[in-house]
């Protein structure tokens, strides 16, 4: 990995969640304060009487909130041959899936959502696991508002992923924080050491290179491929580059493309390349006629009115904000 683009694309990766190996269900009900962990699922009348509630409530409701609209549940519910909730990262997927809509409805909207899709998706044992699981997600995550922001320097995010994991251990048991957030958090503790090497001046540029060759080495498996992979549409698109620099056909780029990235994203990539011509392409027709409004000798209220109203016919309210943008750094 070379060059200023690749890095800064290592450096932005997105933590992607990958599905872990699961592991069975060891969490107590949620309440008010996390209760103590790794305890069976009682089955109380109270607990019991409030799912219920929402289930009830959750197959009442109607139109899902706009933002659901043509997607499918991210994750997975799964339970082994006993009945009993498989602990996943799925799961957790699957809970984010729903909170997304938090700011659409109400918490206790969704609640009813979630009560009513678990009922429906697992038997009543692991679907009751589920919901006193999602209990306890929803408490963590409000927990994680009181948590300082860091300050963005390394030794703030560190100290940041530490307060979490500390919070993490008041919440759940250690089964479900490795199947919960393990995998982000070995990723967190690489991309921080690889900042920390990164921004180490004491080190020689050869120097700096072996050890985060050999920091990336040690990687367990998956996490290193996602890493690698995740590189290749900035190495993609900097051979790009090159190739347009040499005056290669788009033919010859989209076969590259669909060499190294599939024939789905050279069909996107192609497709973005023409939206990006076809708008530098009206952007410089318009450029031209407002210079000659700007010639006109019009007064300048006139030539406003002008220029807008050439903004108008030429571009829709979205792009019209891009133009006037555009124009006051100079196009």
């Amino acid at each position: 990995m070379k060059g200023p683009l690749a890095l800064a694309a290592t450096m932005s990766l997105l933590v992607v969640t990958l599905a872990l190996m699961g592991v069975w269900w060891r969490e107590a009900p949620s309440e008010s304060s996390p209760p103590r962990l790794d305890q069976p699922v009682a089955d109380d009348g109270a607990g019991q009487s409030e799912f219920q509630d929402y289930v009830a409530r959750g197959r009442k409701l109607g139109e899902e909130p706009a933002s659901w609209r043509g997607t499918v549940p991210d994750g997975a519910l799964r339970e082994d041959e006993q009945g009993n909730l498989i602990v996943s990262e799925q799961v957790r997927r699957r809970f984010d899936y729903f909170l997304s809509a938090l700011g659409e409805e109400e918490l206790n909207v969704l609640r009813g959502r979630v009560a009513a899709h678990l009922q429906a998706a697992l038997s009543a044992t692991a679907a009751r696991q589920a919901w006193d699981l999602f209990e306890r997600y929803i408490g963590y995550r409000a927990a994680l508002r009181d948590l300082d922001e860091h300050d963005g320097s390394v030794a703030g995010m560190r100290q940041s992923l530490e307060e979490r994991r500390t919070l993490r251990d008041q919440w759940f048991s250690a089964t479900t924080r490795e199947a919960f957030f393990g995998f982000r958090d070995r990723y967190a503790d690489f991309a921080l050491q690889r900042r920390e090497l990164l921004e180490n001046d004491r080190l020689d540029p050869a120097e700096k290179e072996a050890r985060l060759q050999a920091l990336e080495a040690g990687l367990p498996d998956d996490m290193r491929e996602m890493v690698r992979a995740s590189r290749r549409p900035a190495e993609v698109a900097e051979e790009v580059r090159r190739l347009r620099e040499q005056d290669v056909s788009e033919a010859r780029i989209y076969q590259y493309r669909e060499q190294q990235l599939g024939a789905d994203a050279a069909e996107r990539l192609g497709e973005l390349d023409r939206r990006r011509e076809q708008w530098r392409e009206r952007y410089q027709a318009y450029q031209e006629q407002r210079r000659a409004i700007e010639d006109s000798g019009l007064a300048e209220e006139d030539r406003e009115d002008a220029i807008q109203r050439l903004r108008t016919s030429l571009f829709d309210d979205a792009e019209q904000r891009r133009v006037r943008a555009l124009d006051r750094i100079g196009g």
